[in-house]
């Protein structure tokens, strides 16, 4: 479990991040618009989502992480589906809301990657 483990504080580590400088989140918005670059995105959820499906059986909280694995997979199929041009819409106008908005939606973040670190 230590990889899940790893993984949620990578992920509550850039929720604190980009509540301190929301800026960091445009950085990554607009690194994952270029080129084809949103299909590595999904396929890195897929990815995820396999690994939260196989380590779930060891889990302390063994279902929290069957329906993350299962979410990220959704998730990563929902990017490649919807295709580069209309995932960059998304990335675009989220890219454009104020601060304090992504400040709101770092917290979503942390939240979510705390939820992975206390279930592995």
């Amino acid at each position: 479990m230590p990889l899940i483990k790893l993984i949620g504080l990578f992920i509550t580590a850039m929720g604190i991040i980009v509540c301190v400088n929301p800026k960091v989140m445009r950085k990554m918005m607009n690194f994952w618009k270029q080129g084809k670059r949103i299909y590595l995105a999904g396929v890195i959820r897929i990815c995820f989502g396999v690994l939260f499906l196989y380590c779930a059986p060891m889990a302390m909280r063994p279902n929290v992480i069957f329906i993350l694995g299962i979410l990220a997979i959704l998730g990563g199929l929902f990017i490649i589906i919807r295709g580069p041009e209309r995932m960059k819409l998304i990335l675009e106008n989220l890219s454009k809301k104020p601060d304090n908005s992504l400040r709101w939606l770092s917290l979503i973040i942390l939240i979510f990657g705390a939820l992975i670190i206390f279930s592995a």
